[in-house]
């Protein structure tokens, strides 16, 4: 009997089943693919894009707010500059004191209540018919901490306003060390 003869070295023939693969040969079917990564790569590059656009807005709003604040600052410290030099150009009262402002006659008994002011009469002592609009400035330090205005209806020389309508409400003005009345818009 014959036999056959031996396949010669690395030559065909089945492999045999003792042997295994070289190591990252990727069996009969030679190397293992790549990795496709195109798709990180676009998920990558859409997150940055939307942590881009999400960082400008923020820093819009944040600028926006910003000039606002500043606006808002510069209006204040304009607006309390104004009061300021109006109050100056008032008369100094004491609360329940009588004084004259151009042509309005502020006559004696009033008083500040915790948020306006009570028993206000003003007679017309300017010679002819005429309305006043009395601004009341409460200061500290030469300082506005608040006004209210106070404005009567049209008055014939002599005549006397017993209840002007007051606009405005006070608040915190229990450390005012002045009181000043101005007449005029």
């Amino acid at each position: 009997m014959s036999y056959p003869a031996p396949p010669p070295p690395g030559g065909s023939g089945s492999p045999n089943p003792y042997q295994g693969t070289p190591y990252g040969s990727g069996g009969p079917m030679g190397p293992p693919p790549k990795k496709d990564n195109t798709l990180w790569w676009i998920l990558g590059i859409i997150a940055a894009v939307v942590l881009i656009c999400c960082c400008g807005v923020a820093s819009f709003f944040i600028f926006v707010a910003n000039e606002a604040s500043d606006g808002i600052s510069s209006y204040s410290s304009s607006a309390n500059a104004s009061k300021n030099a109006d109050a100056q150009d008032g008369l100094v009262v004491s609360e329940g004191g009588s004084v004259n402002v151009e042509g309005a006659a502020v006559q004696s008994g009033w008083s500040v209540t915790s948020d306006d002011i009570s028993g206000l009469t003003v007679r017309n002592d300017s010679g002819s018919s005429d309305s006043f609009y009395l601004t009341f400035y409460f200061l500290k330090d030469g300082n506005v901490l608040d006004d209210i205005t106070c404005t009567t209806g049209f008055l014939d020389a002599g005549q006397t306003e017993y209840s002007p309508s007051c606009i405005g409400s006070i608040y915190d003005i229990d450390d005012a060390d002045e009181i000043r009345v101005t007449e005029g818009f």
